[in-house]
């Protein structure tokens, strides 16, 4: 059946994944060339609402204000920027079979544990609310519904749950291939990297069916949105209104510089 041997792996990958998201308007606004935005510290405004101030603690949020040069679109007033990154440790244990044909299979034990999925957010907004009216503006309130996706804790657990499930990973070594270390521990962090572009990657989709549904936060969400149960809880539960001035709802406004 071929020897054994134990590993020991800890493994830190931090994503070079950043999603954009952006709030629009119908109306051309003036450039802003050679302009960069100011970040605006939570310690400069009230005190957020609790449902808002969960989010922020969910996924650390650092918010930008101001013209930028950088904008492309003139009528992106509003936008989110994502980076999700990931560790764990493994403990893997390998053994070296042979199938049916002969061929050499390597079967891993990764033994994922001490699982993190840690987004951080950045939101930009092109014009600063008055601070009485900073956590009900419009275009914010569309940027937090980007936010409640990326920080979904239902995708941080089946990020734990697919690792599990998928602990065991078999591979067929190529001739004069050397099965060790330096083998093992790849191909860990390939499963690993798999099923973290797999959950991104529907994070991603559910960030632009957020935009196509709702205009960029011009449109309320449907009810009859995939979404809505995640993004509208209360109005599910018959806690609260059906999206009627709800984050994310009414109309985006148009200003100009």
């Amino acid at each position: 059946m071929g020897k054994y041997r134990f590993l020991k792996k800890n493994a830190v990958l931090a994503a070079a994944l950043t999603f954009l998201c952006v709030a629009m308007v119908p109306l051309m606004t003036g450039s802003a060339m050679g302009q960069q935005p100011r970040r605006l510290l939570l310690s400069s405004l009230p005190e957020p609402p609790e449902e808002l101030k969960k989010l922020l603690a969910a996924g650390p949020v650092t918010f930008e204000v101001g013209p930028r040069q950088t904008t492309g679109d003139p009528r992106i007033i509003g936008e989110t920027r994502y980076e999700i990154s990931y560790r764990y440790k493994s403990q893997a244990q390998w053994r070296l079979l042979r199938d049916d044909l002969g061929a050499r299979v390597l079967v891993i034990d990764a033994g994922f544990s001490r699982v993190q999925w840690k987004p951080r957010h950045v939101i930009w907004l092109r014009h600063q609310p008055a601070a009485e009216e900073f956590w009900s503006n419009s275009v914010l309130l569309h940027e937090f519904d980007h936010l409640r996706i990326s920080t979904d804790p239902h995708v941080a657990r089946r990020f734990s749950e697919l690792l599990r499930q998928r602990r065991v990973i078999r591979y067929k070594l190529q001739p004069g291939e050397v099965p060790g270390r330096v083998l093992t521990d790849s191909l860990v962090e390939r499963e690993a990297r798999a099923v973290f572009d797999e959950l991104t990657d529907l994070i991603a989709i559910r960030y632009r069916e957020l935009d196509r549904e709702t205009s960029h936060g011009r449109e309320p969400l449907p009810s009859s949105s995939s979404l809505y149960e995640l993004l509208r809880p209360k109005a599910v539960s018959g806690n609260g209104d059906e999206d009627s001035g709800g984050p994310g709802s009414g109309i985006v406004p148009g200003r100009n510089n």
